[in-house]
């Protein structure tokens, strides 16, 4: 099973257990529909440890782009 594969039957396992639906109140949404096709990794901690790079990127371009969409006149 490849890396991806164990990380998503994680997810779903988690988001089952916790009631979760697939959508974007779910905690692990923007990992999967976002991030995770970024992400190349043989190892779950090396998945992990690019999971981190990855999620502080796009939080630093989210922070970004509301700012520059909040002083569009």
């Amino acid at each position: 099973m490849s890396v991806k594969a164990q990380r998503l039957k994680f997810i779903n396992d988690e988001s089952i257990k916790n009631g979760y639906t697939f959508g974007d109140n779910n905690p692990y949404f923007v990992e999967v529909y976002e991030l995770m096709d970024k992400i190349k990794a043989k190892t779950m901690k090396e998945y992990l440890q690019k999971l981190e790079i990855e999620r502080e990127k796009y939080e630093k371009n989210a922070v970004r782009n509301y700012i520059a969409t909040s002083l569009r006149v």
